[in-house]
């Protein structure tokens, strides 16, 4: 019964790992939107400054100290430009990395409204690809591998009864 179990247990790890470069290309594409998104209101910020001699850098540590009206303007530049930061640096982390890692990098790195919107749009699919095969594999291995442990070592704790 044991062997049955982890072995459906390695096959639903390999249905859900090979998900895995499916999700993160969806990601990236989503990530890409947002950061589409912002470019143009990062841009306006570039352009508006520098015509005061002013770098991107400077103007954010200016708006720190801005008050009033200044300051209202200031706090949706400086979270815009923020956010897109952010968002390019995470995109360039997730391109460096070859497709085989770059699930494992997004599983690390993920950015929670992202994930979410993306996890709510999400449709599984057969992966037609060597890292959906690889992930596929993986998943089995963990899921089947770790099932076995856990029911080779029920068994040996129970007397020699056999889970696996």
């Amino acid at each position: 019964m044991g062997r049955f179990l982890a072995l459906l247990l390695g096959i639903a790890g390999a249905l859900l790992g090979s998900q895995a470069p499916g999700f993160t290309l969806q990601y990236m594409q989503n990530l890409q939107g947002r950061i589409d998104e912002l470019a143009p209101i990062v841009e306006e910020f570039d352009a508006n400054i520098a015509q005061y001699g002013y770098d991107r850098e400077r103007a954010l540590i200016e708006c720190q100290s801005a008050e009033g009206l200044l300051d209202a303007l200031c706090t949706a530049y400086v979270s815009a430009v923020e956010r897109y930061e952010m968002l390019t640096a995470h995109m360039a982390e997730l391109e460096a990395a070859s497709d085989l890692v770059r699930p494992l990098v997004l599983a690390k790195t993920q950015i929670e409204d992202i994930t979410l919107s993306v996890y709510e749009q999400f449709q599984p699919a057969v992966p037609a690809t060597i890292d959906g095969l690889a992930y596929a594999g993986g998943g089995f291995a963990v899921l089947w591998g770790g099932a076995s442990f856990l029911f080779g070592l029920l068994g040996a704790m129970t007397g020699g009864r056999r889970y696996a």
